[in-house]
């Protein structure tokens, strides 16, 4: 079958979108003769869709069925999408008011022909992706994709091992092609930084001459810990950095900080209540240099933290960081010497309570520092300073409590190695303890939105100049918590996610 038709122009950049994401999951033609592989490699198994992963792939992303594929990526969606004031319906929406069908809807796909209890993956042998899912109903998206070429998109199809492919320009310099053979649709995405050797995409996928990635799959699968993953992945880091800097060779600078990445895995579980991910990096020798530059922090701040609404911290001294940065912020003309000027090298915060009509709450917060300039000119700025405010002891440390009519008062302590504030009746003791510190992770934050009234979260988000503060805070509070944490665990940097719905 030969179709031509084009995706109309006024669509625009949103409806070319969709019927990217559309033909991810959708597209389809009858044809093909059978490939020689009918089962997924053992390291694989219950992720059936990898039986047509390609020997020597760049990454690897997959789910044992399209289902859960769908629900992984409503949750990324509506996880990511909190601070933009998205969700995954409203994506939805978009998508189904676009192509008349919701990639991310169950029965909407299931009645285009996918098997949702089949399983689908993502590859590449270079930059630009392939995906492969398994059809029920082949003649069903054969009658979805004459719906589409009626709206206009225009396609080109050639033979390739004794299969028909096809080929359409969704963008100026982007190509869309697929193909299905023994039921299966594989759909491939032509961009233009990467590298295309005609149809070898599909041929050395349709006949995979064996696994070669099995030892990268199984560190993956290990990486995702004691979790059942509904999307599990790796990339390897160094062939993909290596592919694209080819391409763009603008990012050579940078992408040498990242020599030190040897492998990455992805894994995604979760249900109707909880979601968690997470995003781990081999980094070799490099992760004993992170652990080095993390600062310690006050010992009483994880526990005042963990029963907080919101609470972040950065431990890995930015000094560091800045020169590690140095080659890539020489190409955007950057020379990161604002933290001489505030000299902060870490920082943690915590928010207690928040009541914005009173201008009253209690929180802390607590910086590691390089010098004290910054901040005592800050004070000084203060008029009357003496007069407002008392000496006090906190652990170790001498500092003050200061007084200002109409606005707070505040506890603190400022050295040449740190500062310290807090508002709230003896929180900041609390936090200090008797002076010991302890190393905490690289990054984190933790959220747990009933703990403010929806009226304090968007005054605290307007405060930060966000936008949209009245559909952000509604998708926020459909949250009982959320946690994102970056940690080093033996040779890797761990990136992990959870959040719970209410």
């Amino acid at each position: 079958m030969r179709l031509a038709s084009s995706v109309p122009r006024g669509s625009g950049a949103r409806g070319a979108f969709g019927v990217l994401a559309a033909l991810v999951v959708t597209l389809g033609c009858h044809g093909g003769r059978p490939a020689s592989h009918s089962a997924p490699p053992a390291v694989a198994r219950g992720f059936p869709a990898t039986r047509w992963v390609p020997a020597n792939p760049t990454y690897v992303l997959a789910s044992p069925t399209v289902k859960d594929a769908q629900r992984s990526l409503r949750d990324v969606i509506d996880s990511l999408g909190v601070l933009a004031g998205i969700d995954g319906a409203e994506v939805s929406r978009e998508l189904a008011g676009v192509l008349a069908v919701d990639p991310l809807s169950a029965d909407a796909v299931a009645g285009i022909g996918v098997d949702l209890e089949g399983g689908i993956v993502m590859f590449s042998e270079d930059v630009a992706p392939t995906f492969v899912a398994h059809l029920t109903a082949p003649e069903a998206t054969a009658a979805f994709f004459d719906r589409q070429r009626e709206r206009g998109l225009v396609t080109q199809s050639v033979i390739v091992d004794g299969t028909e492919i096809f080929t359409a320009q969704l963008l100026a310099s982007v190509k869309v092609s697929w193909a299905v053979a023994n039921d299966w649709l594989w759909v491939h995405f032509s961009l233009p930084f990467a590298h295309e050797d005609g149809q070898a995409w599909f041929t050395s996928s349709h006949r995979p001459e064996g696994p070669g990635w099995s030892k990268q799959w199984e560190w993956a699968s290990k990486a995702a810990g004691a979790a059942k993953p509904s999307l599990v992945g790796f990339l390897d880091a160094r062939d993909l950095i290596a592919s694209f800097v080819g391409k763009v060779p603008d990012a050579i600078a940078c992408a040498k900080l990242l020599e030190p990445i040897g492998r990455v895995a992805i894994a995604i579980e979760g249900d109707a209540k909880h979601v968690a991910g997470r995003l781990t990096l081999d980094v070799g020798a490099a992760a004993t240099t992170v652990s080095r530059a993390i600062l310690p922090g006050p010992a009483g701040f994880a526990s005042v933290a963990s029963r907080a609404p919101l609470a972040a911290q950065w431990n890995v001294d930015l000094f560091a960081v800045r020169a590690w940065l140095q080659p890539c912020l020489a190409t955007i003309n950057e020379d990161g010497k604002a933290l001489d000027r505030y000299g902060v090298r870490a920082a943690r915060a915590v928010l207690q309570s928040f009541e914005p009509d009173q201008r009253s709450g209690a929180g802390m917060i607590s910086l590691e520092l390089a010098h004290k300039r910054y901040f005592q000119s800050r004070l000084d700025d203060i008029p009357l300073r003496s007069a407002l405010e008392r000496n006090r002891t906190f652990g170790p440390y001498q500092g003050h409590s200061l007084s200002v009519p109409l606005v707070a008062s505040v506890d603190y302590v400022l050295t040449d190695a740190v500062a310290l504030a807090a508002v709230g009746d003896g929180l900041l003791a609390k936090i200090v303890g008797t002076g010991a510190t302890v190393a905490g992770p690289v990054a984190a934050i933790d959220i747990a939105p009933p703990g403010l009234p929806a009226e304090a979260w968007k005054a605290l988000l307007e405060a930060l100049d966000f936008r949209r503060t009245d559909r952000i805070v509604e998708r926020l509070m459909r949250w009982r918590d959320g946690h994102v944490a970056v940690t080093v665990e033996g040779s890797t940097l761990v990136v992990s996610a959870v959040g719970n719905r209410r």
